[in-house]
C-alpha cells in the first residue's frame, strides 16, 4: 500500500496547540500522487489546509527549492498564507543544515524564502485588487452576522490579494464588537468584478488598534461558513495591502493577531511596499514562525 510521511506543524507561533494547525505530506521523488488522492488526505486530515511537498527540486544547497500544492477540504488553493510560512520553517528549519534562503513554487508563482532565528519571510506572489463594480452591503454583512445589527461599521470593502482568494474586509470599531462575530454556517456571497469571480470567498473582521514603534497593530478574526481560521496569511496580505493603498500605514509594517477568541493566539507580520506613486504594490512580505507537532505516516490507495 503506498504511503507518504508526513508532519503537522502550527504556524505563526512558537507555542504548540497554539497558532494554525497545517499538515504537509512530502512526496517522494519518481512517486505520482493524483490531484483526487491528494483531495482525499487533505479531507482525513481536515485542517484547514495542507500542503503536497514535493522532494527538493535543484541540488543548490545554499538556495533549495521545493514544489508545492495546497488543498482546502473542498477545494485547490493557487496560494495561501500560513501553508507558505509552515513549510517555510519546516523545509528550511528541519530538512536543510545550513540555508538560509530558499524558495517555494506553487501555482500562484514561486515565493522567495528568508528564514532566520525560527522565522521565516517570505515574498508573497500577489496581484492586489479592490473590488469596485459591486458594494457588498450592511443588509448583507446582518444577515451573516446579526449581533453586528446595530454596531458602527466603518467599512466594507472585497479585496483580493491574488484571483482566486477573496475577502470581505469588516473594519469593526472594538475588539468588543469583534468578539461578536460568530461563526452562523451562512458562507459569505459577495458579487466580485467581472474576470475575478473565481475561487474562495471569506468574511475578514479587523480592528485597528494602534500604530506604534513596532509597526500598525491589528487584530482579526476570519469566517467562511462553519469555518473560523485561527490564522489566514493571504487575508492578513490583502487587508495590509488595501490599508497600505487607503494611506493607514506611515510605511510601517503590521502585527496581525488572529485566532484569540478561538484559544489558538497567532501573530502574522506583513510588510507591504508601494511603488513610488503609491498607487499600487511592488511587494508583499509575509512572515512568521513555526513549530512541529506531529510526525507519521499516512497510507493511501
Amino acid at each position: 500500500m503506498p504511503n507518504l510521511s508526513f508532519v503537522t506543524v502550527d504556524v505563526f507561533t512558537t507555542t504548540r496547540f497554539a497558532g494554525n494547525p497545517l499538515a504537509i505530506c512530502t512526496i517522494p521523488k519518481g512517486t505520482d500522487v493524483s490531484t483526487e488522492q491528494m483531495q482525499t488526505i487533505t479531507r482525513e486530515f481536515n485542517l484547514s489546509e495542507t500542503v503536497f511537498l514535493h522532494e527538493q527540486e535543484n541540488s543548490n544547497e545554499q538556495n533549495p527549492e521545493w514544489r508545492v500544492r495546497i488543498f482546502m477540504v473542498n477545494s485547490e488553493l493557487p496560494f495561501a498564507g500560513h501553508p507558505t510560512i509552515g513549510t517555510a520553517c519546516y523545509t528550511l528549519g528541519t530538512l536543510t543544515t545550513n540555508a538560509s534562503r530558499g524558495k517555494l513554487l506553487c501555482k500562484a508563482g514561486p515565493i522567495g524564502l528568508d528564514y532566520s532565528n525560527g522565522v521565516a519571510r517570505a515574498s508573497i506572489p500577489h496581484n492586489v485588487h479592490i473590488h469596485t463594480e459591486s458594494k457588498f452591503t450592511a443588509e448583507q454583512l446582518h444577515e451573516l452576522q446579526p449581533a453586528l445589527a446595530d454596531r458602527k461599521i466603518h467599512s466594507i470593502d472585497v479585496v483580493s490579494p491574488v484571483k482566486g482568494m477573496n475577502f470581505i474586509c469588516v473594519e469593526l470599531d472594538n475588539l468588543e464588537d469583534l468578539g461578536l462575530v460568530s461563526v452562523s454556517g451562512i458562507k459569505p456571497t459577495a458579487k466580485l468584478d467581472q474576470d475575478w469571480n473565481v475561487g474562495f470567498s471569506g468574511s475578514y473582521f479587523y480592528v485597528v488598534q494602534q500604530t506604534d514603534a513596532e509597526g500598525v497593530q491589528v487584530r482579526t478574526r476570519m469566517i467562511e461558513g462553519a469555518l473560523e481560521d485561527p490564522a489566514t496569511g493571504s487575508a492578513a496580505c490583502g487587508l495590509c495591502a488595501f490599508l497600505s493603498l487607503k494611506g493607514r500605514s506611515a510605511g510601517k509594517p503590521f502585527v496581525v493577531t488572529q485566532g484569540v477568541e478561538m484559544g489558538r493566539k497567532s501573530d502574522i507580520g506583513v510588510t507591504v511596499t508601494l511603488t513610488g506613486d503609491s498607487k499600487s504594490v511592488e511587494k508583499i512580505e509575509l512572515s512568521g514562525s513555526a513549530v512541529k507537532v506531529i510526525e507519521g505516516t499516512v497510507h493511501y490507495d
